[in-house]
């Protein structure tokens, strides 16, 4: 094994000893404090106290259904829904339909502006977005979509299949409604668009790239526990394999001969001496 493994895992090894030593010193010291201070609770009022609980998080359960029953029932409280996302984006890839969308988004701002201006005034050109602009509010989308599905959707369904498909549609429309208020408070429109179909897209595409992003670490992971693995086996085959030594290491790492081979191999000497006299006597004739 290289220095290097070796480090490497004695470092491994040493970090786990330093962290199985803290939480077993921290578990005793929770342990000390709760004998020292905390008052003794009785069986009954252990009782009333679970059951507090229990009521005060089925209340908040309550409360946090109706919330979402009375956003969800109104789909176009934002505004109504009025834009099809639908032939203008054949064709296109993620990049070219969400800079399209925007374009449309941003024209129909234009003229709502253009309503607000007092009759026999000019209006205001309509300036299209630049590419640096419709890079800056993509980024944006995207990050709505990101913070709904990890502040949100990643707490009500923890231990779920991290697929948006497996995502029961009611709950889906909430959270669909959720990302569009955020992004109309953040000055991007996309309520506007048919059956939530923007919203849909960004959370659908936040999970589709945390799968991805998962798959990636995951084989990062396996990659260097592979690469450990074929290094200790490396290291465990030169190791075997040491025994069978080079005759020039084996000449010198093996102990003295004994009586019995001491002949042979002084024979087998005055042998290869005869060889090398006889070969410098003939060049020198």
């Amino acid at each position: 094994m290289s220095d290097i493994n070796t480090t490497l895992l004695n470092s491994i090894q040493k970090i786990e000893v330093d962290l199985a030593e803290i939480k077993q010193a921290l578990h005793e010291l929770q342990r000390q404090f709760s004998n020292q201070f905390a008052p003794a609770v009785s069986a009954e009022d252990l009782t009333t106290m679970q059951q507090s609980i229990i009521e005060q998080s089925s209340l908040e359960r309550i409360a946090e259904s109706v919330k979402r029953a009375q956003l969800t029932e109104y789909p176009d409280q934002l505004g109504k829904q009025v834009l099809n996302t639908g032939g203008k984006f054949k064709g296109k890839n993620k990049a070219q339909k969400y800079n399209l969308l925007l374009q449309i988004l941003h024209e129909q701002d234009w003229k709502a502006r253009c309503k607000e201006v007092p009759k026999g005034q000019p209006l205001p050109p309509l300036v299209p977005l630049s590419d640096h602009d419709l890079t800056v509010k993509r980024l944006h989308l995207k990050t709505l979509g990101c913070t709904v599905k990890h502040d949100i959707i990643d707490k009500d369904y923890p231990a779920a299949s991290k697929e948006w498909k497996n995502i029961p549609e009611k709950n889906r429309e909430y959270y669909m409604m959720h990302l569009e208020r955020l992004t109309k408070n953040g000055g991007l429109h996309i309520h506007q668009c048919k059956r939530m179909r923007c919203a849909r897209s960004l959370l659908r595409e936040s999970f589709k790239s945390d799968n991805q992003t998962h798959k990636r670490r995951m084989a990062e992971k396996n990659k260097t526990q592979r690469d450990i693995s074929d290094s200790l086996l490396s290291s465990s085959d030169m190791s075997e394999t040491g025994d069978v030594e080079s005759p020039i290491m084996a000449d010198v790492l093996s102990p003295p001969p004994t009586a019995s081979v001491e002949p042979a191999r002084k024979r087998s000497q005055r042998s290869v001496n005869a060889y090398f006299t006889e070969q410098y006597i003939c060049r020198n004739r």
